[in-house]
């Protein structure tokens, strides 16, 4: 009998990894998932897999760091195909990233037409088959909930999970910003920027994503009038999402 196809994740979000783990489990139940760089070392360097999707920026180590230990001559994933997850989409990034050892780069929020085409290409099983999807206009609208039921393949359990630990995630790193940045502790509020910036992406919410995307981009041009304007309007955006909390729960009760 042919070993079953095994996937690896490792995400430092929570969310993000609940939501992959959920779109690509209708395709491969043994999935294996990291939440920090160092427990992915330790699987990686003992197990096989036959796909490994990388969220590039880890505690302890980046994706651009695993990339370098899995591409040694005597590393049991040689020959698996690496893919990088990440949050931006600048031009250079996927060459860079295909020189660095990935075989291809996904852009937050994922869809399953992308995973689809991914794992058509680089596993060795039938392909997903997708749920009904949405088009941009629909995306557009930012009905929260039919962008979330999306990602999770309908599983409405799943998105009321997700939504609630949203609600209490994200008003608490919008505080954390807003407390870092009056205490100048820059490196905390980009941090704290990039790990929203995660979630929101991952959720399809791209309103979200847009303003996170902003003020992640402010940080890296160091540009502290720009990161106060661009925080100011995410915080507004976060305010006006936690009122909606309980008209997007009804939502997915009575779709």
């Amino acid at each position: 009998m042919d070993k079953p196809a095994s996937i690896f994740i490792a995400d430092d979000n929570k969310i993000n990894r609940l939501l992959l783990q959920s779109q690509l489990e209708s395709y491969c139940n043994n999935i294996t998932v990291a939440a920090n760089g160092k427990t992915a070392l330790v699987y990686l360097k003992q197990y096989k897999y036959d796909l490994i999707l990388l969220d590039l920026q880890m505690p302890y180590f980046s994706g651009q760091e695993l990339i370098k230990v899995i591409k040694q001559p005597s590393s049991v994933n040689l020959d698996t195909p690496v893919i990088a997850i990440t949050a931006h989409t600048q031009s250079h990034q996927r060459k860079t990233l295909i020189e660095a050892g990935f075989d291809e780069c996904l852009i937050k929020p994922i869809l399953m037409e992308q995973l689809n085409e991914l794992l058509n290409l680089w596993m060795p099983s039938p392909t997903i088959e997708t749920s009904e999807t949405f088009n941009k206009e629909e995306i557009e609208t930012v009905d929260y909930a039919t962008a979330l039921l999306q990602r999770t393949s309908g599983d409405t359990a799943l998105a009321i999970v997700i939504f609630n630990k949203l609600f209490t995630e994200l008003p608490d790193q919008s505080l954390a910003i807003e407390q870092a940045l009056k205490s100048n502790e820059l490196g905390i509020a980009q941090e704290t920027t990039h790990k929203l910036h995660g979630s929101v992406s991952f959720c399809g919410f791209f309103d979200l994503q847009i303003l996170a995307n902003n003020l992640e981009t402010s940080f890296l041009e160091s540009d502290l009038q720009s990161i106060h304007t661009n925080f100011t309007l995410l915080k507004n955006k976060i305010s006006y999402f936690s009122q909606l909390k309980q008209s997007i729960i009804d939502q997915l009760y009575h779709p």
